[in-house]
């Protein structure tokens, strides 16, 4: 059996935090379904491995109610945002790390985790390109930091918190969370951005992330207007 400390120390090493490898990684434990184990919840948030930047994943083990070794040769991941895990089995210590590192260097994630990751790598050459090609020229996005609210949190919960400046004299606070509409029987995906600017919420809706640049980049311009110019 792999002890929890052999896990621990094993991603400390492929996830080092002193070498801004990675935002932040919090371990919670978590009582299981029927309560006769353990989860030990590895969450990490803005990891840049090489030319691959992964915005937020998850790393699950089953444990004893000790929580001193794993008991299953096995571990689940956040593939996908909204609770889309894989698990994946594993010989001994050594091939587990084979097995994280491989998912990470290969970005085997799901479309949402992917699009928000590549937002992530340049936000505010993103968003200024889509507003230079709108031919707006009164703002302009100084900086975008990626600041999640919780470090912990129920996937199904998950939002991803960015801070926007713009013109380094407007600051947003944008929120973009996923939930899932049932519309005639059938599963539709539905993206929520909310605005937060001079203590006002504002919320717009999408059916994809594929046009994250576009949304940020229009609402943002849109809400200046409307406050600033009346």
């Amino acid at each position: 059996m792999v002890s929890i400390g052999e896990i621990e120390q094993t991603f400390k090493n492929v996830f080092q935090e002193d070498e801004s490898l990675v935002q932040s990684i919090e371990t919670v434990y978590e009582m299981g379904d029927d309560e006769s184990y353990y989860k030990l919840v590895m969450s990490i948030h803005g990891l840049s491995v090489e030319d691959t930047m992964i915005i937020h994943t998850k790393f699950i083990f089953k444990t004893d109610l000790e929580k001193r070794l794993v008991t299953e040769d096995s571990f689940t991941y956040l593939y996908d945002i909204n609770c889309v895990y894989h698990n994946i089995g594993f010989q001994g210590l050594e091939d587990m790390k084979t097995k994280v590192e491989g998912i990470v260097e290969s970005n085997n994630f799901g479309d949402d985790i992917k699009l928000l990751s590549d937002f992530i790598e340049a936000p505010a050459m993103f968003l200024n390109h889509y507003l230079r090609r709108e031919k707006v020229t009164e703002y302009s996005v100084h900086e975008v930091i990626y600041q999640p609210k919780f470090k912990t949190t129920p996937c199904e919960e998950t939002t991803f918190d960015f801070e926007v400046n713009v013109n380094n004299n407007h600051k947003f606070d944008v929120s973009i969370s996923k939930i899932e509409n049932d519309i005639e029987d059938e599963n539709v995906d539905v993206y929520r951005y909310q605005f937060k600017f001079m203590d006002e919420v504002i919320t717009e809706e999408s059916d994809t992330l594929e046009n994250i640049h576009f949304m940020m980049g229009y609402n943002i311009a849109k809400i200046l207007d409307d406050k600033l110019k009346g």
